[in-house]
């Protein structure tokens, strides 16, 4: 009491003084009274919306048999009404975390599940309301006067990977939309989307639907496959098919399942490497020709990068059920140097009985300049096409910060953002809490240099001088993997490009 009493309290009325100990006790606790019952209710909220997704999932998985087969062929970007907009594919998106965080109380709105519409969208439009349209199997044929068979507002619009964007006027985004049914109880096949409510079919246009990809790889648990690769789109006229070889072979080694190429242009040897691992199941091509108003690094970055790489996430996670997805370019190897692959690898960063499940594995850029000279060690056998990985072993001795020009593995199911050197969203772990890169939960793994790196093979980033000057050493980690893979490179090569001068 004689601290209570020794305390002073400018304009509190002295009998409230001694009981201020007590006051703020009663509102400690009818703080943790309220969080308690706010928890209850979100608990009841993600069990409600679990019990909804069983109860659908024979519809969910008719859906599936249909559209997941077809709608590759169909996947190309298509224009709405509005000359600003452009959409490619969507997803049943059917997460109980975020369906709430995007829609609180879901449940009682007999909402259970989003679609998530890849697009590009102006910037500026984040906050423009957007309405999404529906079209059914077996529609009817609709008159001019008729609306197209079902609209609803959209939930919202998510500009993708805004920091990264650098101020260009486009931008990838998520259009969210409800899951709607008719009322017959079918899904909705194909979805568009536009900045006008009551429009009729002729309104919206055929060429503006994409098909809807549904997924019954709805939980962790459901992701049986171990890794898949997205690669951003192939342009200019890429042409180093004996590059492309060493990188799918390569990531192949280490345990990658499936790859996922957005093909914007590229030479007659690059197709038929493609076409090749397309024809064997490894890979999935589709076809990336952006509408002409969207110019590379002058007004949408890279090609519509974000785009690629967040429609590869749900393709791979959402329908492919990959477990982890890699996020690299053509000229990034991440390179373990502790473990043999991949597998073991994941074993140790990510293993199954850690109680901190991370969503994200950060792998630090490691330059490896073309410009230095050959390593001296021969390959073998001496006849192999050129490596990037067995030629190249000087290093710069600066290993880059994470963040800046890092790589990543994801665990898909855990993400709903992706970028180009980070994940920008995952979905929450709790009530009120999302994960940082050092918090519990969905957060992010800085991957030590010495388990594993990005090896990025290329030019000089800024002006040659100034990367001479540069400390280097001689790193040859990769030696350990080159014997197999030009041997393997080498295969591939004899059989697709016989007269190959690689």
């Amino acid at each position: 009491m004689v601290f209570i009493n020794s305390v002073r309290f400018p304009g509190i009325p002295r009998k409230l003084k001694k009981y201020w100990l007590r006051i703020l006790i009663f509102l400690c606790s009818t703080f943790f009274v309220v969080l308690l019952l706010l928890k209850w209710k979100y608990d009841l909220e993600l069990m409600l919306l679990h019990d909804a997704r069983r109860a659908n999932m024979k519809k969910v998985q008719s859906m599936a048999e249909v559209s997941n087969t077809l709608s590759k062929l169909h996947d190309t970007w298509r224009t709405s009404e509005n000359a600003n907009t452009a959409i490619f594919s969507a997803y049943l998106d059917p997460r109980p975390e975020v369906v709430l965080e995007e829609v609180p109380n879901a449940s009682s709105k007999n909402l259970w599940a989003l679609i998530r519409i890849i697009a590009i969208l102006d910037v500026d439009s984040e906050d423009t309301p957007m309405t999404c349209y529906y079209k059914f199997a077996k529609e009817p044929q609709f008159a001019k006067s008729q609306k197209v068979y079902m609209e609803s507002p959209a939930v919202g619009v998510r500009i993708v990977a805004k920091t990264e964007n650098f101020g260009m006027q486009y931008s990838a985004a998520f259009v969210l939309c409800r899951l709607v049914t008719a009322d017959d109880g079918r899904l909705p096949s194909q979805i568009a989307f536009s900045t006008r409510s009551g429009q009729t079919y002729e309104d919206v246009g055929k060429q503006s639907f994409v098909d809807v990809h549904y997924t019954t790889r709805i939980d962790s648990g459901d992701q049986d496959r171990f890794m898949a690769a997205c690669v951003p789109s192939l342009h200019h006229d890429y042409d180093k098919y004996a590059n492309l070889i060493e990188f799918v072979e390569f990531y192949r080694m280490m345990g990658v399942e499936h790859f996922t190429f957005y093909n914007t242009s590229v030479t007659e040897e690059v197709s038929r490497v493609l076409a090749h691992y397309e024809s064997e199941g490894l890979a999935t091509v589709l076809h990336w020709q952006l509408p002409a108003r969207y110019l590379y690094e002058r007004n949408l970055r890279y090609n519509g990068i974000f785009a690629a790489m967040n429609d590869c996430l749900y393709r791979s996670t959402m329908v492919g059920g990959y477990k982890y997805v890699i996020n690299t370019d053509l000229d990034e190897f991440i390179v373990p140097r502790k473990h043999l692959n991949f597998h073991d690898m994941m074993d140790f960063l990510d293993p199954p009985t850690e109680e901190i499940v991370y969503s994200s594995f950060m792998l630090r850029n490691m330059f490896f300049y073309l410009m230095h000279e050959d390593s001296p060690v021969p390959q073998n056998p001496p006849d192999i096409p050129k490596l990037s990985l067995h030629t190249k072993t000087t290093r710069l001795a600066r290993i880059n910060p994470a963040y800046d020009r890092s790589k990543y593995i994801a665990r898909g199911q855990e993400i709903v953002e992706m970028g180009n050197h980070r994940v920008w969203q995952t979905k929450k772990y709790s009530l009120i809490l999302r994960s940082t890169s050092s918090g519990p939960g969905y957060g992010e793994k800085m991957v030590d240099p010495e388990i594993a790196g990005s090896q990025h093979y290329r030019y000089c980033e800024v002006n040659e001088l100034v990367c001479w000057l540069r400390d280097t050493v001689i790193d040859n980690t990769a030696h350990r993997y080159t014997s197999e893979l030009g041997a393997r490179v080498s295969a591939v090569l004899k059989k697709i490009l016989p007269n190959s001068t690689a």
